[in-house]
């Protein structure tokens, strides 16, 4: 998919005569149509002139993407790779800056959430569709996501500020809002620095009936980013970042269908919010030690994050809270849920060439994560939200720690003909802590305690093959032969209890994908074209159960799925003020072998939850210069999301209720102007109001309520205005 560039100063950019982009998707520099993978990519300034803002914004134009939602979390799913989006360890990789970003494992409770950081400090934001183990590791066995951040440039004073306006229609009143700063201040010939900072609310559309209040799902999201850049020479350089970022959700996005109003919610009193914290601190050094290359790449991360979850529905209730409570009429549960994932991480790897004829790259990683879960399973009053007590208290306490090592070359059998190995071996140990309370009232000390402590282990070898054709240098073809693997681990609350076992293990899975691709300019790159067929064999599939008095989650693993389909992305400038862009994407993401336990049901034959059979998008980009040195811009989009199924169902008798999500239309305009440094952009999002499902209804593991869905947020008219210097 031809895609926008990084802005000057950023790093790579595409030349001034061309359509050409550089990617960094092999961690080294190429143009994009000459990587024998497909990527996809997109600029950081363009995702602000259509106000894509939030992580969600971010993917919803993206091939073979479909988006879930987890404790109001927007999670991915990349060609059909998916069980649901509680599964526990993340199925897609996320790096920032090639720091990998997130959990390794689902305990850290960020089950593979993609990071919410602002456009306006994104050079580029890579999708790499299909397993990318040998170069990025475990927990890439659909694809990764690569965010890149603007670099501090030496080569001069800049910098920038802008904010913006934008109502959401159902939000009454209620404004969104952005405000967003940047400086770049070179301190000398080999030394800058530059800093931001920004800050959002996302208006509110959805009104609790049960509670009174409206716009409860509004939400504010403020950070800021630090980077220094020394560069004393040419073959060698420092970046120190910092990067913080904070998120206040004041109420839950899902919506009751049986309020009969559009946009109404009945979570109980006390539920919704949600907070989350993002540090990230890294050290990259790049040097060249005669014909070879060093990266150096240290980090240090912290996330963490709290939620307040309606759990009313969960069997739990009925079950439980009324021999717990007898002298209670009615129920309402609210659970109450931390995360936090401390993570170090390093990598070293070498790059250079031999005897012209052989590109090779290795190197090393490491990581170690600590992370703390806990939950508080509040019995409530329904009438005023006053807590009865804990029937059901987790505190869990778990490391991850993983060694790796990795090479990859490329032999350039002739002038237009390659072909790249690549292999990963990698080790890793897990253990965990779980204690577990019940505490009948509010104050009194936790009257039953039990704790566990279940452990896991495992090595992995992962492996790619790509040769790569070149007829012309404008046309490749290529083929790819790629593993990627997920690691098992521990259960927090396993147990021989015949009356609801759970294992105190569950096994890795991995996926090889074999694809064939190619990428090309046609008509004196008047017209880009990037076409993939693929086909994914994944074996010994992740899923999440649910205890059978739902009082928690658990994995194990079923048997084999398979994921087939094909890509195709065009672009055509016609003229120089005209740009037209289309992709279409048919995945057919199926389960081969079926299994079934007392909580869980599948057929040989089911879809995966959440991928799309066909999706795709189709927009126009029209730029014209007016008198002055002024030039407008007009764009406008249609983007298709197929129909999808939801999670898997409890028995083979529910099968029938399976929750089908139906396909939509969203259409988007934005325009802007631009005269001198200042830009004007106006935008028109989901412009014909469309309630469009993306989760929820029935056997959905976060809230258990058939009956509450999500939906893409309603139409949104908003304004904007930016100056750089």
């Amino acid at each position: 998919m031809t895609c926008t560039p990084a802005v000057a100063g950023d790093g790579p950019t595409k030349p001034d005569n061309s359509n050409e982009i550089i990617v960094t998707a092999q961690k080294r520099e190429e143009r994009l149509k000459d990587v024998p993978v497909p990527v996809s990519a997109i600029g950081g300034n363009a995702l602000l002139a259509v106000n894509q803002t939030r992580a969600q914004d971010f993917f919803s134009s993206m091939p073979g993407v479909n988006l879930q939602f987890v404790n109001n979390r927007a999670q991915l799913a990349i060609r059909g790779i998916t069980t649901g989006p509680a599964t526990g360890n993340p199925a897609v990789g996320f790096t920032i800056d090639d720091v990998p970003y997130g959990s390794s494992t689902g305990q850290g409770g960020l089950f593979g959430a993609a990071p919410d950081i602002d456009p306006s400090e994104l050079a580029r934001i890579e999708v790499l569709r299909g397993p990318q183990g040998t170069l990025y590791g475990a927990s890439s066995i659909g694809g990764l996501v690569k965010y890149v951040t603007v670099a501090p440039d030496t080569r001069g004073f800049s910098g920038s500020v802008g904010g913006g306006l934008n109502m959401v229609n159902y939000g009454g009143q209620s404004l969104g809002y952005n405000a967003r700063a940047a400086l770049n201040i070179p301190l000398s010939e080999d030394t800058a620095i530059r800093a931001s900072v920004f800050t959002r609310r996302d208006a509110g559309y959805i009104d609790n009936i049960r509670t009174g209040r409206d716009n409860v799902n509004s939400s504010n999201v403020t950070g800021g980013r630090l980077s220094a850049l020394w560069k004393p020479s040419s073959s060698f350089s420092l970046r120190l970042s910092a990067l913080y970022q904070v998120r206040d959700l004041h109420g839950s996005p899902s919506v009751d269908s049986r309020t009969g109003a559009p946009f109404q919610q009945t979570d109980q009193i006390g539920a919704g919010p949600s907070h989350s914290e993002v540090q990230m601190y890294n050290a990259t050094i790049k040097a060249r030690l005669g014909r070879v290359d060093l990266t150096s790449v240290t980090a240090f991360s912290r996330n963490s994050n709290s939620d307040r979850i309606d759990f009313t529905a969960s069997p739990l209730t009925a079950a439980v809270f009324p021999l717990v409570y007898p002298a209670a009429s009615d129920f309402g549960h609210v659970m109450m849920t931390g995360y936090s994932v401390d993570k170090v991480s390093h990598e070293t790897r070498l790059s250079g060439t031999l005897a012209q004829s052989f590109d090779w790259i290795a190197g090393g990683f490491y990581t170690r994560e600590k992370a703390n879960y806990t939950i508080d399973s509040a019995a409530t009053n329904p009438l005023n939200g006053a807590i009865y007590g804990y029937p059901v208290i987790w505190r869990d306490s778990a490391t991850y720690e993983e060694f790796a090592g990795f090479a990859n070359i490329t032999a350039r059998l002739s002038e237009r003909f390659d072909v790249q190995l690549g292999g990963r071996w990698s080790r890793n140990t897990q253990s965990m802590i779980h204690r577990e309370w019940t505490m009948l009232e509010p104050d009194p000390a936790p009257a039953a305690h039990r704790e566990t402590n279940p452990q896991a282990s495992g090595n992995a070898f992962t492996f790619q093959v790509s040769p790569r054709f070149k007829p012309t240098p404008d046309h490749m073809i290529y083929g790819r032969v790629a593993s990627g693997y997920r690691p098992g681990g521990p259960n927090a609350g396993c147990n021989t209890d015949p009356a609801e076992p759970v294992p105190c293990q569950f096994k890795p899975d991995r996926t090889i994908n074999y694809e064939l691709g190619a990428k090309g300019d046609l008509l004196n790159r008047a017209l880009s074209y990037d076409i993939s067929l693929f086909a994914i064999d994944w074996r010994d599939i992740q899923v999440t159960q649910v205890s059978a008095l739902g009082t928690f989650t658990y994995n194990s693993n079923g048997g084999k799925a398979r994921s087939r389909g094909f890509e195709i992305s065009l672009e055509a400038r016609p003229t120089d003020r005209l740009t037209a862009k289309m992709w279409w994407s048919y995945v057919d993401a199926t389960l081969r072998q079926g299994f079934a336990s007392a909580v869980l049901y599948a057929a040989p034959g089911d879809r995966l939850p959440y991928s799309s059979e066909h999706s795709g998008r189709f927009s126009l980009d029209y730029e014209a210069p007016l008198r002055d040195g002024t030039k407008a811009r007009l764009g406008i989009s249609a983007t298709y999301v197929g129909e999808r199924k939801g999670e898997f169902v409890p028995s083979q008798a529910e099968a029938p209720l399976r929750q089908s999500y139906p396909g939509y239309v969203q259409f988007d305009i934005n325009g802007a102007l631009n005269f001198g440094p200042w830009n004007v952009n106006a935008f028109v999002q989901n412009l014909t109001d469309k309630r469009g499902l993306i989760g929820g209804g029935y056997y959905n593991q976060t809230n258990f309520n058939r009956y509450w869905f999500n939906l893409i947020a309603p139409r949104t008219v908003g304004l904007s205005l930016d100056y750089s210097f």
